[in-house]
């Protein structure tokens, strides 16, 4: 009789033996089943040219602003001036997201805000900030700079918060 390990280093391909076991009650293998033959017909290719769209691409293509020759747009960077939100409920976190949303900078005033406000705010803003690819930075206290990506502060902006007391220069 065969043993276990023999069936299995037959099995594996790793034995040499003869494709039927032992004739003292070892089991034959079967043989494979035949290869399937690809199925008969001939297979219809797409005329040549023609390229499927989906429906209403061309509207969708004009509601965003490209035109078929050109989907290349200018993306908006540098510097710019920034608005400042003075925060009182977590409401204002709409018109934060609707900023960044638009590509404009905003000045987060927390101070005379809740702490449990304050920290939901953050935690939105710090979503919101990840999603859009923008950064956040403590400014002054209680006091974010929030930035959508490839936007930063002009030098001008920058005198104009710290007259504010929205900024604090390090000296």
């Amino acid at each position: 009789m065969s043993s276990i390990w023999n069936k299995a280093m037959y099995f594996l391909g790793l034995d040499d033996e003869s494709r039927e076991l032992s004739d003292t009650g070892g089991n034959a293998i079967p043989d494979p089943a035949p290869p399937v033959d690809a199925p008969r017909g001939r297979r219809v290719e797409p005329p040549a040219g023609s390229r499927w769209r989906p429906a209403n691409t061309e509207a969708r293509m004009e509601t965003y602003g490209v035109t078929q020759s050109t989907a290349v747009r200018q993306v908006p960077s540098g510097d710019a001036n920034a608005e400042i939100l003075v925060a009182t409920e977590f409401s204002d976190a709409q018109l934060l997201a609707d900023h960044l949303r638009g590509r404009q900078l905003v000045v987060l005033d927390l101070r005379d805000t809740e702490p449990e406000t304050v920290r939901r705010l953050v935690d939105f803003a710090s979503g919101i900030t990840y999603a859009l690819e923008g950064t956040m930075q403590k400014v002054a206290s209680g006091v974010i700079l929030v930035a959508p990506s490839r936007v930063s502060l002009s030098d001008d902006e920058v005198q104009r918060l710290a007259g504010l007391g929205l900024y604090e220069l390090d000296a």
